[in-house]
């Protein structure tokens, strides 16, 4: 699988900074089910991408930017078939782990794993976007229910009787040879033999997993996931959920989901699942830190990070102004990408209203092969006038910085410590400290509000706060006294609690100016995305055409304050033609306006229509969104 290289650089998203090195866990994982996919395709097996998966799917177009684990499901027959015929289906670095490889294993699922082991190898590392430790994806099992509530609670009765006795082995450590009673029962029960002398619990659990699919789809009318229905008889759903999969795209890759996606997620999170929350605690996230110990203590082998040394300090007095006016008012701001850029946009012009002589700097940034191997020259995205903020002066000469302005800008924070991204050594922090009088570091990202319960948040920020630069620069520019708190806190934990009044003084906030109301706000007539996805076609059929009526009639009626950005998901008609041909012919034959797939989000005023990414990112620019429900 190939990925663009800005795939794997830092990034916002939904307000959550994801770092590069998460970035490469998602890409490892998406190489997983990759493979997996190519081998489903050629066995005819089928899956479905399921629980977080399944959401960041539809409400992000890949990963829920905050998780960091993929989760898919298979029906019974083609998870078994997977189980039993990985050797011949995936290349031989895979595996399963499941209560058949482990006795420690007490999940009735399993994953698929890349290794077994932690691999250095280059072939290994190139594939897996240069992690050497073992990844993978959880496979659940999909089982199904009957009508015949008589027959349910007697399978019911015997699942139970094998759960306990595999409790009481795994769990509380009986001896077998205490549970001669309930073996006899479960043998009577269940009509098998257990044999005493071999491995008990993994034949009881393989006689749970028998029971778990006694049931064939033909004869069922829910499809569950029988562990949970164990635990609250609340898990299941109607078996036409399943029936049929559409393939979405998940960040540069496309995944099979159930036709009723929106059904399914409803009942998984509730009707209000398109509103993204931050939860869970943070214990097994980022996934590879798990794997830092171990590799650094057994292998010798440890990612570059920076570590706090007192001699990166400045030497000069931070001085106890926040009016930026020493004598000389020659200012340079380097910059290493345009996105970054917007993050200091502002003090530019603040620099420039303060009567100094500004100088912009676009680096050349290098691209670092995600296995490490290689570096290329990142081209120039923009034009020089993307950087223009009033009267200054642009340059590409990184000589400039030999002249000594008084006061350098900078958003490279990483020096050699990026492993994804790097720049000219010109542009680390102690050699612009030389060549200025004062440097000041404005992040390149910065989520605009900061929660300190906010537990993965917290988990992750290390991972961009913990810098070269934060030590070596004189001020530290951000944009919200939270987002300080957030710093100070996290930086001391690099430095020690003795450090604090230092970063106190350090950092300083500057919000900027209030930003001026948007010209596409002002104008006569808003764009409002109308979106449209086959679970709605899927739910409700003929309904959902009424419905799109309906709508586009209002949207008629208001022409002259509106105008219509008319969306749909990805290969909808084919999909609707491909499964519900009556319906496509209905749907074609209302006439409906062609998909405008051209218009920038950044064009849009309002969103109405189903779920989807767009949902979402219209929520994270804070402008209106309206979920439509077909049932109304």
């Amino acid at each position: 699988m190939t990925f663009s290289h800005s795939f794997f650089e830092d990034e916002i998203r939904c307000d959550f900074l994801v770092p590069s090195m998460v970035k490469r866990t998602w890409a490892a994982q998406m190489e997983i089910l990759g493979d997996l996919d190519s081998a489903c395709q050629k066995a005819g097996l089928e899956y479905f991408a399921d629980w977080g998966t399944l959401l960041g799917t539809i409400r992000h177009g890949g990963f829920i930017p905050w998780d960091d684990d993929m989760d898919i499901c298979m029906k019974r027959r083609d998870y078994m078939y997977l189980i039993d015929n990985v050797p011949s289906l995936l290349p031989d670095n895979y595996s399963i782990v499941s209560y058949r490889s482990s006795r420690d294993f007490n999940s009735m699922l399993c994953r698929l794993v890349s290794s077994d082991h932690y691999r250095f190898d280059p072939e290994y590392m190139h594939k897996y976007s240069g992690l050497p430790i073992a990844l993978g994806i959880d496979i659940f099992p999909m089982d199904y229910l009957t009508d015949d509530d008589e027959y349910e609670a007697e399978r019911e009765k015997r699942v139970r009787l094998v759960y306990e006795a595999v409790d009481e082995i795994a769990v509380y450590n009986t001896p077998v040879q205490a549970l001669s009673e309930r073996l006899r029962l479960i043998e009577k029960t269940c009509a098998v033999s257990i044999d005493r002398s071999g491995d008990v619990i993994t034949q009881l659990r393989a006689l749970l997993e028998k029971m778990f699919g006694e049931v064939d789809e033909k004869d069922a009318s829910y499809v569950t996931l029988y562990q949970l229905w164990l635990d609250k008889h609340t898990y299941k759903l109607p078996i036409r959920y399943y029936e049929n999969s559409i393939r979405l795209p998940f960040e540069e890759m496309s995944i099979p989901v159930p036709a009723f996606y929106d059904a399914v997620l409803s009942f998984e999170y509730g009707r209000a699942y398109m509103m993204p929350k931050r939860s869970g605690g943070a214990h097994d996230y980022p996934y590879f830190e798990n794997h830092v110990n171990v590799l650094r203590e057994h292998f010798g082998f440890e990612w570059p990070a920076y570590k706090f040394d007192p001699d990166d300090l400045p030497k000069r007095t931070p001085e106890d102004k926040t009016d930026y006016t020493p004598d000389n008012r020659r200012a340079l701001f380097i910059t290493y990408d345009p996105k970054a850029f917007e993050n200091m946009r502002h003090l530019v012009g603040k620099y420039a209203d303060d009567g100094y002589e500004v100088t912009i700097l676009p680096a050349r940034k290098f691209d670092i092969a995600a296995d490490m191997t290689g570096i290329t020259q990142a081209p120039f995205e923009v034009p020089d006038e993307y950087y223009r903020t009033g009267n200054v002066d642009i340059t590409h000469d990184p000589q400039v910085i030999r002249t000594h302005p008084s006061v350098i800008v900078t958003n490279w924070p990483y020096d050699e410590y990026n492993l994804i991204t790097t720049v000219d050594k010109t542009f680390y922090s102690t050699s612009l400290a030389a060549c200025c009088d004062r440097l000041v570091y404005v992040p390149p990202f910065e989520c605009s509000t900061f929660n300190e319960n906010d537990e993965r948040s917290k988990k992750i920020m290390p991972l961009y706060v913990w810098t070269k630069l934060a030590a070596v620069c004189d001020e530290i520019v951000l944009h919200s006294e939270a987002m300080k708190k957030g710093y100070v806190d996290c930086l001391c934990s690099l430095s020690g609690e003795s450090y604090r009044d230092m970063w106190q003084r350090k950092i300083r906030v500057y919000a900027g100016p209030e930003s001026p109301e948007d010209a596409k706000t002002c104008r006569d007539k808003k764009k409002i995305m109308f979106y449209i996805g086959f679970a709605g076609f899927a739910q409700y059929r003929e309904k959902m055409i009424e419905k799109i009526c309906e709508a586009f009639d209002i949207f008629d009626q208001n022409s002259d304050k509106t105008e219509v950005v008319y969306r749909l998901q990805e290969n909808l008609e084919d999909d609707l033609k491909k499964m519900y041909p009556d319906i496509y012919e209905k749907y074609t034959a209302c006439g409906f306006c062609k998909s405008d797939n051209e218009t920038g989000m950044d064009e849009i005023d309002a969103y109405y229509g189903e779920v989807s990414e767009y949902a979402t990112q219209m929520m994270c620019m804070r402008r209106p969104v309206m979920i439509m429900n077909a049932e109304v």
